[in-house]
């Protein structure tokens, strides 16, 4: 994949040359804003963002260093760049969990809907980015599918950014190399080069990314053309297990699977274009997606090797009408996908259970490929006034989402060639061709004030994901048909946002329900008839003091619970009632930020999660952590900046993430110890 990253770059200067308008109007590039991100949205209130200089500051490697300061965001850090999410929920685990949140780049999906990559923040540009945008809890009524518990925007960087040339150095044979150029006015190339050896065993990666974009012009309308493209190539290190073992400085390094790996690529391409109308903007979005991965399930018995692949093409279209003091956003989006998918057990399993070693044979487990059409429509209306004060705002959407499953094996839970595994049947099931559709409605109503220095919210949202298609179609055991509805969350918010003179800031609260819950129950049935409540209030503040300095704070407070009970797959008892596992009730962040001298800026912060249960019966139990770190840049000149990052800057002890398995006991992802990274950044 190196070779194809070259070849990228190599292409790209090729393109430079090649550009169709020379100025794009101030006019046109504010209403391009409004396509492209989050916060072009002012009744989107749930948004928290965060800067260039901000990012900058961070040097983040990987997301979870960048979510830490969001309210209601915990992204755990797995092996490598691999991660999970949480937003206003749990951490969240299973085979389609991950499309409870959208990931977009630049306004656009990363992924198809129904297609969702549990670490799909490795496929964004997130080390290159200008900035981050999340929306915690429902916004289905504005960005469809998947943006139901939150919405995560990377943001390129525009033409106008800074053009620089950077390197970062780290414990681990830890290195990366950045280039931003441009002219400035018409083409930006930003690309990164990284290897890391990792402080585990066995768990470094490679990997590049480049991100391309140009100005042109085609007739009436301005827009720009956006090239991004990842690969990452890492060795995978899992759980360790036993209690407390991630305290014990020679455990906590080991690797129990050296052979695991992930490769992944991902190309995306997109064409947004504007057009100024007497009363409004149009905009038109045309988008290419492409992704293929390959890794070793290492977390099975048997350890077979999965390959999938991805090719999927759209377009988002949106009228923006200027009503007076109103406006009004008309449009729709169609998309279509194709993924591939191929399972395959290398060897025959012959060190495990009896049940084991006869249920997960040698050969292909899965082969089949999905299709998917989305035809969504679109209406939202903002800034409608309706006295002392008082705006309303509201969002409807109607979204038609239609999968078509080919199974390009014999049906049922057999052998590759047909023959019936022991105790029954094999472990895994291969249903035969259908089709499914899922049509839902989302909605969004809410009120404002308009006011100087405090303004008061308060909505109502309605978001959704369908079931995706590891957990419509990759069936296990005796299961042959898997009829799943979309899962759906009703949430009721309410807040204020603030400024006053140096002081300023969020707060808002939000009580949900969650219905068509999707878990495996403990026959490792698929089913939707799980219920969850989630209640909690998310704070950002912000005091600025003289010469730069200032002090930030974000606290979050989550009370997340199951409202049924069942059996899980690993007996484990759900009573209605219980704390959601993985759901630390409180997580904090706080930063005093303080300038030394002119040439000097300095950022101590301190990040707390709480303890949580770690199993669904809670009977067991992480204490939680708290970790300080430390970054400093100064100006050697003009031009050259150095960066001096100290991360776990007391060296604690810490999970990023646990749980507890019937069969495994406790199970920990160590955390990283204290390590220092040191970096150059030369303006061109």
């Amino acid at each position: 994949m190196k070779l194809i990253f070259y070849r990228l770059l190599i292409s790209i200067f090729s393109l430079l040359s090649y550009n169709l308008s020379s100025e794009v109007l101030e006019e046109i590039i504010v209403l391009e804003k409004k396509i492209t991100t989050l916060n072009g949205w002012s009744q989107n209130l749930s948004i928290s963002s965060l800067n260039s200089d901000e990012l900058v500051k961070l040097e983040a490697q990987h997301p979870k260093q960048i979510f830490r300061r969001v309210p209601g965001v915990w992204i755990s850090r797995g092996s490598g760049q691999e991660h999970l999410t949480s937003m206003r929920s749990p951490v969240l685990t299973g085979p389609g969990a991950c499309g409870s949140f959208l990931l977009m780049e630049d306004g656009v999906p990363v992924r198809p809907s129904g297609f969702c990559n549990v670490n799909g923040l490795f496929e964004t540009s997130y080390e290159l980015a200008q900035g981050v945008e999340a929306i915690t809890g429902p916004a289905s009524a504005r960005y469809g599918a998947n943006a139901m518990h939150g919405v995560i925007n990377v943001l390129t960087k525009d033409l106008s950014s800074e053009n620089t040339f950077s390197t970062n150095l780290g414990p681990n044979d830890y290195q990366n190399v950045k280039l931003s150029i441009g002219d400035l006015e018409k083409w930006k190339l930003n690309a990164l080069v990284a290897t890391n050896d990792g402080f585990r065993e066995n768990s470094g990666y490679d990997q590049q990314k480049i991100n391309f974009k140009s100005k042109l012009a085609i007739k009436e309308w301005d827009g720009s053309f956006n090239l991004n493209f990842t690969n990452l190539n890492q060795e995978t290190a899992g759980y360790i297990n036993g209690l407390d073992t991630y305290k014990n400085s020679f455990l906590n390094k080991k690797n129990g699977n050296p052979e695991a790996y992930r490769d992944a690529n991902s190309l995306r391409i997109s064409l947004k274009l504007v057009k100024k109308n007497a009363n409004g903007v149009s905009s038109l979005v045309p988008y290419f997606r492409k992704n293929e991965m390959e890794f070793l399930q290492h977390y099975l018995p048997g350890t077979p090797v999965e390959k999938n692949n991805h090719t999927s093409f759209g377009a988002i279209f949106q009228k923006i009408i200027n009503l007076n003091e109103m406006t009004w956003i008309n449009g729709f989006q169609i998309e279509m996908a194709n993924m591939d998918l191929k399972e395959t057990q290398q060897n025959a399993l012959t060190n495990s259970s009896a049940f084991n070693n006869a249920t997960r044979p040698q050969g292909k487990h899965y082969d089949y490929q999905a299709k998917s059409k989305v035809i969504a429509f679109f209406s939202g209306i903002e800034g409608v006034d309706l006295s002392n004060n008082l705006i309303g705002f509201g969002d409807i959407r109607a979204e038609s989402i239609h999968y078509s499953y080919d199974n390009k094996m014999l049906d049922g839970n057999t052998r590759d060639d047909g023959s019936i595994c022991g105790f029954g049947g094999c472990y895994y099931n291969r249903p035969a061709d259908r089709t499914d559709d899922h049509q839902e409605i989302s909605l969004r109503l809410g009120l404002e004030t308009d006011n100087d220095a405090i303004n008061y919210f308060a909505q109502s949202s309605l978001g959704f994901r369908p079931p995706q298609i590891n957990e419509a179609y990759r069936l296990q055991k005796k299961q042959s048909v898997s009829d799943l509805d979309s899962e759906k969350l009703s949430m009721f918010e309410i807040g204020s946002k603030f400024g006053f003179n140096q002081i300023n800031g969020s707060i808002s609260f939000y009580k949900g329900k969650k219905k068509n819950s999707i878990f495996r129950d403990s026959e490792n049935f698929i089913i939707d008839n799980g219920k969850t409540s989630h209640e909690g209030m998310e704070l950002t503040s912000r005091i600025l003091f003289l010469n730069d300095n200032s002090l930030s704070a974000t606290l979050t407070y989550g009370d997340h619970k199951y409202e049924f009970s069942s059996d899980t797959s690993t007996r484990e008892k759900i009573r209605n009632g219980n704390s959601i596992d993985t759901a630390p009730k409180l997580m904090g962040n706080l930063i005093w930020a303080f300038s030394v001298n002119d040439l000097i800026f300095t950022e101590i912060e301190m990040e707390h999660i709480d303890s949580y249960f770690t199993d669904a019966a809670n009977l067991h139990e992480y204490e939680g952590h708290t970790l300080f770190h430390l970054r400093t840049s100064w100006n050697y000149s003009s031009r050259l900046k150095g960066h001096l990052r100290i991360e776990n800057l007391t060296d604690e002890d810490y999970a990023e993430r646990a749980d507890f398995n019937a069969f495994g006991g406790d199970r920990y992802f160590p955390g990283l110890p204290r390590e220092a990274y040191i970096g150059l950044e030369y303006s061109l």
